[in-house]
């Protein structure tokens, strides 16, 4: 039981449940019992909000399946693009990173009216290979736009996605390792790379029982996407795909 804490002291323990990606408050009933007094008392409620935000942390949603959170820029939170590499990389990578980020939101969310939806409804799992058909439109759709626009507009957006698709145009779709692996040079197996640390990270689960890995987005994802969503880059990329707010 948790009533006889102070409520600062539960606060930060509701907060630090939320930062476990991996945590649900089905199997947790400290966790489970947090979520009931966020809902039941408005004085705790205000309390949890004011500490995440001192912390550059933004409550997004709070459902009996979690408190799920966004960061500030300058949150000690935030996960920044070295997050998803190790040691040293190059400008080329951090872009194609980027556009790997996009299109896997695409695949789940291909329709802007599909953002519209419940929250918590189910989303199809999507495979690398859909994935990586998703980026392919894109660029696609990208460079019929840059034949009828060919100078790009002074945005920065527009400039670094102009880079990355130059980058991206210069990769394989599929290249092997000696041990039969995708190459993380490969679009395939940077799109891996990436749909594996989200399932690290709690965004995915991953079905490999068939050829195809199938990962599957959980909420802490599709939560997370209704805000990023809202971004620059992300209207500019699904108005290049063809998607105008249908």
């Amino acid at each position: 039981m948790v009533t006889n804490e102070s409520d600062g002291y539960l606060s930060g323990r509701l907060i630090q449940w939320s930062l476990r990606p991996q945590a649900i408050p089905f199997n947790e009933p400290e966790y489970r019992e947090l979520i009931d007094r966020y809902h039941e008392r408005q004085e705790f409620r205000a309390l949890v909000r004011e500490i995440a935000s001192g912390l550059g942390l933004t409550v997004l949603t709070v459902t009996d399946r979690g408190m799920f959170l966004g960061t500030e820029d300058d949150s000690a939170f935030a996960l920044r693009p070295s997050s998803f590499r190790t040691g040293q990389t190059s400008a080329d990578d951090r872009l194609l990173d980027g556009l790997v980020q996009v299109a896997i939101a695409s695949a789940i969310y291909p329709k802007q009216r599909d953002l519209d939806e419940d929250v918590t409804d189910a989303k199809p799992p999507v495979t690398i290979e859909d994935v990586d058909r998703v980026l392919r439109e894109m660029y696609d759709a990208y460079k019929r736009v840059a034949a009828s626009e060919p100078d790009p507009e002074s945005s920065d957006i527009e400039r670094g996605l102009v880079e990355a698709w130059r980058v991206y145009e210069g990769r394989p779709a599929i290249s092997m390792t000696p041990q039969g692996r995708r190459s993380a040079n490969s679009t395939q197996g940077l799109i891996e790379k990436h749909l594996e640390q989200l399932v690290e990270y709690g965004c995915f689960t991953a079905d490999r029982h068939s050829k195809s890995v199938a990962y599957r987005p959980a909420l802490r994802y599709q939560v997370l996407v209704r805000e990023l969503a809202a971004a620059k880059l992300y209207q500019r990329v699904k108005q290049l795909c063809g998607d105008h707010n249908q």
